[in-house]
């Protein structure tokens, strides 16, 4: 994501400035959804981050393990954090021994600031690629999260995560094995895939939501979408989307599609001639299957420019 340079000190002097004193913790009660036997997520709201929602708006999980608590995705600020810790001491008293992000974007990992002032000692796990942009990126996600959410994320410290895992490795904890999928880039170019692999969940991050409209700001379409195609090979019995429900395989399948769909239109309508700006209409009726998607009308325009832009590189 590209901003002025004086939006951006605006952003980051709202994030440093934010330490000083902390916003309400989370007003709402998220119900937690047990997916398994040790496997819990709260599913937070299909939207953009709002004073309303107070910038909770993705599905923190937590898997209980014989050495401790594993968290996955946090979420968007200490205030979240907290809120998923509250929800871990209704099952366990046990300790959070481990986490791990699944991209670089603050919706998801911000809440590594409340697991890291609870537990010292939790180890936070993240793709490199990840880690090296939130060193570079985290107060700039504090000042975003504030700023569209009338400061509900201040006193939040953006905590960058410890150790990097790459495509392919399994890390044991506790008797359960953590299984990591790094495609190319995707959603980001950070991107992580978590597969509790004796339990058959699947958590997909941001590569795949379920009936949203996700930002492609940092993405590539066919990345995404080869993406989708690795997550389906998984065979996982359970899904949770980095936004929207939690479902199965038809979830993963009904994102693929819809970027199949979206990229293909732009594609079709490049070749016969018209602009990123003249399109809007044709892809817009060519997609009509996911007008109801969330974020859709807020995304579209977006989209189809980005779309535009690989469509136009893949041809040089």
């Amino acid at each position: 994501m590209r901003l002025l340079p004086a939006l951006l000190a605006i952003l980051v002097a709202t994030a440093l400035g934010g330490c000083e004193r902390r916003a309400p913790g989370i007003d709402k009660d998220y119900p937690l959804t047990r997916l398994t036997e040790r496997v819990y997520v709260i599913q937070g709201p299909n939207e953009a981050p709002t004073p309303a929602n107070q910038a909770f708006i993705n599905n923190p999980a937590f898997v209980l393990t014989q050495r401790g608590v594993v968290v996955i995705d946090p979420g968007s600020s200490l205030q979240v954090g907290e809120l998923l810790l509250k929800k871990i001491a209704t099952v366990t008293r046990e300790p959070v021994v481990a986490v791990f992000d699944t991209h670089v974007h603050g919706d998801h990992w911000l809440g590594n600031d409340a697991i890291r002032r609870r537990f010292t000692h939790a180890v936070l796990y993240a793709h490199p690629k990840m880690i090296e942009a939130a060193a570079r990126t985290g107060s700039y996600w504090v000042g975003v999260m504030n700023h569209l959410t009338d400061n509900a994320v201040r006193g939040t410290r953006p905590v960058v995560p410890d150790l990097g895992v790459e495509d392919d490795e399994t890390v044991a904890l506790g008797g359960v094995h953590f299984h990591v999928l790094h495609p190319e880039r995707a959603h980001t170019d950070g991107d992580l895939m978590i597969e509790v692999v004796e339990d058959r969940v699947l958590f997909t991050g941001d590569i795949v939501m379920n009936r949203r409209a996700g930002r492609m700001d940092d993405g590539n379409f066919r990345g995404n979408i080869a993406a989708c195609e690795v997550a389906l090979k998984v065979g996982a019995r359970q899904v949770v989307p980095g936004h929207g429900p939690v479902g199965d395989r038809a979830v993963i399948v009904a994102y693929r599609d819809w970027l199949t769909a979206l990229y293909g239109s732009v594609q079709r309508h490049r070749s016969r001639g018209l602009k990123d700006f003249e399109m809007k209409d044709q892809v817009v009726a060519d997609l009509k299957a996911y007008r109801d998607w969330a974020r859709f009308d807020a995304e579209i325009g977006k989209l189809i420019s980005l779309a535009y832009l690989q469509s136009e590189q893949e041809s040089f």
